[in-house]
């Protein structure tokens, strides 16, 4: 229990976990990550809880290829990264024939 402002507030220990996997539009060789879409969301996030973050990325590019300014998770998180294979986008489309 610690008191701030008056008030009495339980505190807890956090939890680590041993592995986090995140999933990238883009990584190179040293771990920098670029998100695209709602893997903005929690990606950044997620790559620090962990102990060992795992990334797979769509594309491996050599060290210096990506925008510092762009980089969301720096390459100092990510322990494991590689290129995954056959992805595949389905883009759900209605088609209405009159």
């Amino acid at each position: 229990m610690r008191e701030f402002d008056g008030k009495l507030y339980l505190l807890e220990n956090w939890l680590r976990a041993d592995f986090s996997i995140v999933k990238a539009w883009k990584g190179d060789t040293a771990g920098n990550l670029i998100y695209r879409g709602t893997a903005r969301n929690f990606n950044p996030m997620m790559a620090t809880a962990g102990k060992i973050t795992i990334a797979e990325v769509e594309e491996l590019v050599p060290v210096g290829e990506l925008d510092p300014n762009h980089i969301h998770t720096p390459g100092i998180y990510v322990q494991r990264i590689f290129q995954g294979k056959n992805y595949e986008k389905r883009i759900e489309q209605r088609t209405i024939s009159i």
